[in-house]
């Protein structure tokens, strides 16, 4: 599978007794809507990822770290599924990162291309989770990355993509939407540093891009459209 060249593996994510607890603790002493006081010394995708895991939760990332009920937006992408009047969330740590230190307020042209996946290439085995990502290549060398707001939201009212099935593969997307308002249990403010993969962020040709998904849909990640 070529795309497998381009995507980059979750660092080890083993969480001991103590980290557990540590993040029980810190997530159970947050009052409701408010912002936690992280102070621990653990990556903070690994407090987010852990919140997924353990409970029926999401997690949406923003520039904005005023909201105090997150609402549907419509989205454009070319994934029917990706461009709706939604929440768009995810259950997975780093990427949600992603989303929230990318300063798309302020740079302009600059688009997003990313994915985070699971394979499941026999009832076995599953590769994941698995990384990529990209933005418009004019904004990239401007450093565009600022501070940014992690909402954490109930899981209940929430979506996820429906796996697709390629060259013999499963493809399990940590993707979730969902049409209804949401008041968040948290909010954990993220910067850049946090993000793991700050150094392997693809620039892209938005034009070529546009052009590669309309002729090729199946031609992920479109490697002709990166700069490199």
């Amino acid at each position: 599978m070529q795309a497998l060249d381009f995507l980059l593996s979750q660092p080890s994510f083993n969480l001991a007794a103590e980290q557990q607890a540590a993040f029980e603790t810190l997530i159970n002493s947050t009052p409701a809507n408010n912002f936690v006081d992280y102070r621990l010394t653990y990556p903070k995708w690994q407090f987010l990822s852990y919140l997924c895991q353990s409970r029926e939760l999401v997690l949406h990332g923003s520039q904005n770290e005023g909201i105090d009920i997150v609402k549907p937006k419509r989205a454009v992408d070319a994934k029917a599924f990706s461009a709706q009047e939604a929440i768009y969330a995810t259950t997975d740590g780093i990427w949600v990162i992603y989303f929230a230190i990318v300063d798309r307020k302020n740079f302009s042209p600059l688009s997003l291309f990313n994915s985070c996946m699971n394979i499941r290439v026999s009832p076995d085995e599953v590769l994941g989770p698995l990384y990529f990502f990209s933005i418009t290549h004019s904004a990239l060398l401007q450093n565009p990355w600022c501070d940014g707001v992690v909402y954490i939201l109930p899981r209940e009212n929430f979506e996820q993509e429906p796996a697709q099935h390629m060259l013999g593969a499963e493809i399990i997307f940590a993707h979730w939407i969902s049409p209804k308002p949401e008041i968040p249990i948290a909010k954990l403010s993220v910067q850049p540093q946090d993000f793991p993969f700050i150094a392997h962020i693809h620039g892209h040709n938005d034009e070529k891009l546009t052009q590669l998904i309309a002729t090729d849909p199946n031609g992920f990640p479109w490697p002709e459209a990166l700069v490199t």
